[in-house]
């Protein structure tokens, strides 16, 4: 396997495999610099910087485009990506839209192929990832860009033929033009290469974002943290000051850390015009409902000693907004028609979303901001007169986005910031290299959880994915088939885990009317969560993870056991094991990643049977998921 790009510099398109120039140790990783100045780009120099882990091999790479010239050029298309050998091979990724992330595609590369995302938001057509299967191996491919991106396979005969398979920045209106002697550098591509599956090389993926990508300081967090959400459960129709204020009183006794305000705190609600309409006048507050303020709310939340939240839809501006009447230069506009966001190509707007945030933790409290997108915005803005050209418009945008991002997390180091973006239709390590968590989907039924959980974590490392156990709903938000409240007196202690667990692999929220609860859910949740709280750092946040199935999917598909291993440092794992809708029998599953020779002690934690085996056997013969459908058990291995 090698290195390999394509760029379009004024209209003339190059693909190229460069060569190896230098190489520096820098800590755990080498970066090594490939150089190449194709005759069909005069004045070009492409410059290829990868930064490798040096145990794993996964790497980050990063493509400059140098002009040399005296006179400007326009970029429009530069990808990074493999040349392998021109033989066999199948791409595997994923489709996704609203409630639908992480459908799962694959197709064999007999000839040229092109997947496009050109709605704005990285995640809304397909996954930023690509896994290439061939017959050199197997290789996890991710981009770390949050707008239109493209994935192109190619095959070339002639020369030093190679199958081509490349991501990167690019769409049928997209250009930049680079000024002489300036450079420009292209979204960051991951990959990650293994001999023996593709799950392997995920894993290095993986390891790769919390090791190098991530912002979360591991050194600084004891635990993963649990967080109360009001939106499923209330929306911004039912929400209030009191129901908050109990939620959370309630919350700190079950060991919740986090109370997130979501949206329905801001505007007039007494219009009657809904929160989708008024978003961006964010210093207006909804006194009908919080009459004490927002001020008020956060000081009385935080004093429980549960962490007060807000969520913020930051980039986006509604109809009725009065943003857009203070603020009209602030708009993204294409063809002189609004976008319904502001345009952060212009500092000016930057500034603005900066100042708007400070008030967020400054005056109300907040320890945690959830930053939502809830539109397209396709091509984005080529208004010149942002601070950027007509083609790079959505360009600009999200480099804005990403300093404001890096902005607050310098001031403000201990604020959590999570990204949403209509679920889960912006999951890239583009922003989440600049957040802490990434929320997986808006519908959390079991099914559609497991779904996106085992397709997100194909790049993204379980400590940085954020969902909710199956919410209480005052709409079917989960469908016709799932209840609005799972959630009741007469369920079984075994559903009621299987409910709370399947969202236990990584930082996890819930949202639901949690007066209204009885009181053994109450303290199987508390139990719940001193569990968490006990594993998370060692086990998740500092851990590995390989996943020991297929993926599960909607409907009752797909794979209907899900198991899922969580090693420690030591190699002590935890095992997270859950029977679905359709699974009957049972299963063995082997595990992975134990030490050989050891001697575990195996307990599980439910049923309490216990045996000492070797690491050998644990994963030659592995462990048996039994039981009823829509249950789970944990195991220990030590």
């Amino acid at each position: 396997m090698r290195f390999a790009y394509t760029v379009c510099v004024d209209k003339t398109v190059w693909r190229g495999i460069p060569t190896l120039c230098d190489e520096f140790t820098e800590g755990k990783r080498l970066h090594r610099v490939y150089r190449e100045t194709p005759e069909e780009l005069t004045g070009i120099l492409l410059e290829l910087h990868e930064f490798a882990d040096r145990v794993s091999g996964a790497a980050k790479c990063c493509l400059k485009i140098k002009n040399t010239l005296d006179r400007p050029v326009r970029i429009s298309k530069a990808d990074v990506g493999v040349a392998v050998e021109n033989g066999g091979a199948q791409l595997h990724y994923f489709s996704s839209n609203w409630g639908r992330e992480f459908d799962p595609l694959n197709m064999l590369l007999t000839e040229t192929h092109a997947i496009h995302v050109l709605s704005g938001r990285s995640s809304k057509g397909f996954a930023p990832w690509v896994g290439l299967e061939c017959s050199e191996g197997f290789v996890s491919m991710n981009i770390g860009w949050s707008g239109n991106w493209q994935a192109t396979t190619y095959r070339r005969a002639f020369g030093d033929p190679a199958l081509f398979v490349c991501m990167g920045i690019g769409s049928h209106d997209f250009y930049i033009d680079i000024p002489a002697k300036e450079e420009f550098e292209a979204p960051e591509v991951y990959i990650s290469a293994s001999k023996e599956s593709m799950e392997d090389a995920s894993f290095g993926t993986r390891q790769y974002f919390i090791d190098y990508v991530s912002i979360i300081d591991k050194e600084k967090w004891d635990t993963l943290p649990v967080c109360y959400n009001t939106w499923w459960c209330y929306e911004d129709r039912l929400v209030n000051e009191n129901k908050c204020l109990q939620n959370a009183v309630i919350g700190k006794d079950l060991g919740i850390t986090n109370f997130m305000m979501d949206a329905g705190w801001f505007g007039n609600n007494a219009d009657g015009i809904n929160w989708y309409q008024k978003r961006g006048d964010w210093d207006i507050e909804n006194l009908e409902d919080f009459p004490h303020g927002l001020h008020y709310l956060g000081e009385a939340i935080n004093k429980t000693g549960v962490k007060f939240g807000i969520w913020c839809e930051i980039e986006a501006v509604g109809e009725y907004a009065e943003l857009n009447h203070k603020h009209p230069e602030f708009i993204a506009k294409r063809d002189g028609q609004s976008l319904g966001y502001v345009c952060m190509g212009n500092p000016a707007v930057v500034d603005w979303a900066i100042g708007v945030v400070d008030k967020l933790v400054t005056e109300y409290g907040a320890h945690w901001i959830k930053f939502d997108f809830n539109l397209d915005p396709n091509s984005g803005c080529n208004c010149t007169n942002h601070g950027h050209g007509e083609g790079d418009g959505l360009y600009a945008h999200y480099k804005g986005y990403y300093r404001f991002l890096e902005t607050l997390h310098q001031r403000y180091p201990d604020l959590i910031l999570e990204n949403c973006c209509s679920g889960g239709l912006r999951m890239d390590f583009g922003i989440l290299a600049r957040t802490h968590f990434t929320f997986l989907s808006d519908p959390d039924y079991v099914d559609n959880h497991f779904q996106t959980f085992w397709g997100a974590t194909a790049f993204i490392h379980p400590a940085g994915c954020y969902h909710f156990t199956q919410s209480e709903s005052c709409g079917d938000i989960n469908g016709p088939d799932e209840p609005r409240n799972p959630i009741s007196a007469d369920m079984s202690q075994t559903k009621f885990d299987f409910y709370i667990r399947s969202s236990m692999m990584s930082t996890f929220g819930l949202s639901y009317d949690l007066p209204s609860w009885p009181d053994w859910c109450k303290k199987r949740l508390k139990e719940h969560i001193e569990f968490f709280k006990s594993i998370s750092k060692d086990y998740i946040l500092c851990g590995s993870m390989h996943r020991l199935t297929g993926q599960a999917l909607r409907y009752g598909k797909g794979d209907r056991f899900q198991a899922y291993q969580f090693n420690a440092k030591d190699n002590s794992a935890y095992v997270f094991l859950y029977k679905l809708k359709g699974a009957g029998g049972e299963r063995r599953i082997c595990l992975k990643g134990l030490e050989p020779e050891r001697f575990y002690h195996v307990r599980y934690v439910d049923r309490r049977d216990e045996f000492t085996t070797t690491g050998a056997e644990l994963m030659e013969k592995g462990v048996v998921i039994s039981g009823m459908e829509e249950s789970s058990e944990i195991i220990e291995v030590r």
